[in-house]
């Protein structure tokens, strides 16, 4: 899996972490107290493709981080 992008709450500064698996379904973690540990994860919910689902909009509207500005990227 490829990490696209982090997502942080400013009130509770839960982190929502974005996968995008090799079939191209997209894989959101969330963190509650903010620091990002593999297998660790407090919620976790894989979008699939098949179904519409595997947008990044999906995923963050899903676990509540609508207004939630990018903490960080993948941009290459």
């Amino acid at each position: 899996m490829v990490k696209i992008s982090m997502f942080k709450r400013e009130d509770d500064g839960a982190l929502l972490v974005i996968w995008k698996t090799p079939k191209e379904n997209l894989v959101g973690e969330v963190y509650n107290n903010g620091v990002e540990k593999r297998g660790k994860w407090d919620m976790r919910t894989t979008f699939y493709v098949a179904d519409g689902d595997a947008t990044e909009h999906r995923v963050r509207e899903h676990f509540g981080f609508r207004g939630a500005e990018p903490y960080w990227r993948r941009w290459a």
